[in-house]
Parts: structure tokens; sequence; C-alpha cells
């Protein structure tokens, strides 16, 4: 009996979700006529409300109508695989790479713009990680220590400097991107690297080492004779990664 019992239930659910997808009214078992279409537009809600607020950046390139079509044919045609609601936007981009090849072609920056969205929301949510004890004291001959909570993103167009409404092809080239969340207030924070500060921070995350120790492979490969001025140069950068609590000073 119990077994029936949950058999039918899930059948019922099963109902209710098809039916809140595509709006063709099924026979429910203690549904009062014409109120199941309320139901479908307050599930609808959600499903905007967390597309939008994940997705603010894309609501602003796309035009309305657009934003409009894309969100109601997600909510129509895909079958949700999570039952958390705060990664379900994460399954907005399958499917507008899979589906929605006519918005991709306008806008090449699409997909990864969605990404770059969505990988905010990841650090926002992500559990915490254990943070070493250790502690940099001088920024030339000790490695640095890192905020693990961290990465470098490689991207093909400048999100994180341009309005992505003003981005045009002609930016589409290869730019580098520091995200991370800060210690003490949990912000997620992205900072723009020069192709130097990038390969910089990405080796010594590698292994722990020192500019100093990196100077002779850095003379090498970006021609820097001057070390004195090169440390004068990067000084401010180190601190201003330890402000926001990217590096870990002592």
């Amino acid at each position: 009996m119990s077994q029936s019992l949950h058999t039918d239930t899930i059948e019922q659910q099963s109902l209710l979700a098809k039916f809140c997808r595509d709006g063709v009214e099924p026979s429910l078992e203690g549904v009062i006529d014409g109120r199941l279409h309320n139901y479908r537009r307050l599930v609808f809600g959600v499903v905007r409300e967390a597309l939008s607020s994940t997705y603010p950046l894309t609501v602003n390139l796309l035009t309305n109508k657009e934003w409009s079509v894309l969100i109601q044919e997600f909510f129509e045609n895909h079958n949700c695989q999570d039952p958390q609601v705060w990664k379900m936007p994460l399954e907005l981009i399958e499917f507008t790479e899979k589906h929605q090849s006519s918005l991709t072609k306008k806008y090449p920056l699409l997909i990864e713009l969605l990404n770059f969205e969505w990988k905010e929301v990841e650090y926002y949510m992500m559990p915490d990680e254990k943070f070493p004890e250790e502690r940099t004291s001088d920024f030339f001959s000790d490695p640095w220590v890192f905020n693990p909570e961290s990465e470098i993103l490689t991207l093909s167009y400048p999100l994180h400097l341009k309005n992505a409404r003003f981005i045009s092809i002609s930016d589409e080239g290869q730019y580098f991107c520091l995200i991370f969340r800060q210690p003490k207030t949990f912000k997620v924070k992205f900072l723009n690297l020069s192709p130097f500060f990038a390969w910089l921070i990405a080796t010594m995350q590698t292994e722990p080492i020192s500019v100093d120790e990196l100077s002779p492979v850095i003379k090498k490969e970006f021609g820097i004779t001057d070390v004195q001025q090169f440390k004068q140069n990067i000084e401010p950068f180190y601190k201003k990664l330890c402000l926001d609590g990217m590096i870990l000073s002592s």
C-alpha cells in the first residue's frame, strides 16, 4: 500500500512539474479547477527571478524580448536536474549553448559572459577552504602565501573591464582576471591582471617560490634588467593584494 502511494505521489509530482513547463493542465487529484495556473505563474516567477539575479550583465546585454524568450523557452523545455534552486541557473548555460544558436551567433561573448557571472555565484556559495598557517613577511625574498579561495580566469573578452553592451568582436583577445573571496567580508572580488602578473601568480601558486628566486627567469622571459626598478614596480601590486586579502601577510 505504502509503495503504491509512493508511486502515485511521484506520478502526480511529475505531472505537476510537466504542467509547470508546458502549461497543459493535467488531471490531478485534489486540485480545484482553475487554481493550477496560479501555481504555474508563481513557479515561473521564482525561476525568472533566480535567472535575472544570477545573470544581471546578460540581462543588460540582451534586449528585453530576447531575455524574455530565452527564459520562457528554458522554463518550458528544460528539465532541471538539480533540486537546489540556487544551482538551477547554471543549467541555463548548457541550454543556451545547445538550443540558442541565433543568440550565440549574434552575441559571440554570450556563453563566456554567462560562465563569468556564474563563477561569481560559485564563489559566494563555495564551502570554506582551509587557509594555510604560513604568512608572507617580505614581498621579494619570501614566497607569496595566497588565499586558497581564488583562481585566474583566462577570458576572450574584457568582461571584467567593460560593459558587455559595448564589447565588440574587435575586443576579442586574451585577458586575465583574478577572482577571489575576501576572508573577512566574504565579498567576491575581480582584479584585472597583466600577462606578467598572471604568470607570476600562477607560477607562485604552483610551488612556494619567491620573486627573488624567480628573478633569473623573469629577466630572461620578460627582458627585465633593472632589478631595483622592478622591485619598486611590483611592491604596490603586492600591497594591494595583501590589503584585499588575496595574499596572507604578516
